[in-house]
């Protein structure tokens, strides 16, 4: 709570002004994951193309790393497409501001069943 509200220090005690910036993004470390060729999904209070939430952990300068044992599959709205743009961004909506490094990112694809 404390780093959500720009204190310094984990106590505070009586009445006591932050000398930093609150961070709403501290309480949720994550990225959304969005692409313009999946099926929009409702994401808060609106809907988005969003692949992915991923939960990210580490500092400023860190390399993070997300890897998953089970493929989440979400409707995708084109039959075929020579190209797609996929962008990270924060809880504030704000891309993610890559300064260097790579993204990597693997989509996997299967047929839709039919139930």
């Amino acid at each position: 709570m404390s780093d959500l509200l720009g204190f310094h220090t984990h106590v505070v005690e009586g009445v006591a002004e932050s000398s930093f910036v609150a961070d709403p993004q501290a309480a949720f470390p994550v990225f959304y994951v969005y692409s313009d060729i999946v099926q929009p999904v409702v994401a808060g209070h609106v809907e988005a193309p969003v692949l992915r939430v991923v939960r990210i952990s580490g500092k400023d300068g860190d390399v993070i790393s997300a890897h998953y044992d089970r493929p989440h599959y979400v409707p995708v709205i084109r039959q075929s497409f020579q190209t797609t743009e996929i962008e990270l961004r924060f809880n504030s909506g704000a891309l993610v501001p890559f300064e260097r490094g790579k993204v990597i990112i693997v989509l996997h694809f299967r047929m839709r069943q039919i139930l």
